[in-house]
């Protein structure tokens, strides 16, 4: 199920990495970079949690 989830961010933070849109101005498009990566920051620290015996 982690991987589910971490799958899930992974392409949500690749989607908003680089997706730009013409009317949003540069911090607009700072702000979706960082949750981008942000995003797929979280997915590693997802997958990388410790494991269940």
């Amino acid at each position: 199920m982690r991987w589910f989830f971490a799958i899930l961010l992974i392409i949500f933070g690749a989607f908003l990495f680089s997706l730009t849109i013409d009317q949003m101005g540069n911090i607009g498009h700072i702000i979706m970079k960082i949750i981008g990566v942000g995003s797929i920051f979280v997915a590693g620290l997802i997958v990388r949690g410790k494991k269940e015996k």
